[in-house]
């Protein structure tokens, strides 16, 4: 669907027809922002700061355009319009987690720079989009993560994971603090999310059974995306 003039590759090949929707400055971080739920448009710019007014409206409408994200208006009393992943979307999100995981293996090594912004629902996303629900099925756990100064917790109920900003609503079953470097580094395959938590790197405090739920999850499910080559 092309509903707006814009540069394309003219090539019949699904990675160049993936970079026309998807290869513009921003696009694909307005995907990862969405990936955590649905999005009210201040959110988007407050997440993404330095990307301009102008030049969100037109990444949010060309989203909208290609069937990416749809606009939905919550009833009353929050009634307010938000941006959300349209089934094409969510597949788009699923097919990106890969990229990212190949971003933390190969250019994450020096740390979060002094004038790198960091949000703790970053790390966390790839547990929505690559955690099967299957696996998910008998989970019933709140996770709340502090990271740097950021936090973000994670909820698996009813087959579902999700992931939303700020302190979890009500109590949390496991509090896991660290940095954003550790976590870079455990996501990179540079560091053993076991070996951390034993080293005090990672901090975590609450139900013992939901916690090794938790790392068994990570261990059965992103650890052979993590490490390739250590599978079969």
């Amino acid at each position: 669907m092309r509903g707006m003039a814009r540069r394309t590759y003219d090539q019949f090949c699904g990675l160049a027809r993936a970079l026309d929707i998807v290869g513009e400055r921003w696009t694909l971080l307005i995907v990862r922002e969405l990936m955590s739920g649905p999005k009210r448009y201040s959110d988007l710019a407050a997440a993404l700061d330095g990307i301009g007014t102008s030049l969100l409206a037109s990444r949010v409408k060309q989203l909208e355009a290609d069937g990416v994200i749809a606009r939905r208006r919550l009833p009353p009393p929050i009634a307010s319009t938000v941006y959300e992943l349209t089934a094409t979307g969510t597949d788009l999100a699923r097919a990106i987690m890969p990229l990212a995981l190949w971003g933390a293996r190969h250019y994450t090594g020096e740390g979060r720079g002094p004038a790198d912004v960091y949000r703790a629902e970053w790390t966390l996303t790839p547990l929505v989009h690559l955690l099967p629900p299957d696996a998910l099925r008998d989970v019933e756990a709140v996770y709340e993560f502090h990271v740097d100064d950021s936090t973000a917790h994670l909820r698996i109920q009813d087959g579902q994971a999700h992931i939303a900003p700020g302190v979890a609503d009500g109590q949390a079953d496991v509090t896991i603090r660290s940095d954003s470097s550790a976590l870079a580094a455990i996501a990179a395959g540079r560091l053993d999310i076991t070996e951390a938590l034993e080293a005090g790197q990672i901090e975590a405090d609450g139900e013992a059974t939901a916690l090794t739920t938790l790392l068994e999850l990570l261990h059965a499910h992103l650890h052979p995306l993590i490490h390739p080559k250590n599978t079969a």
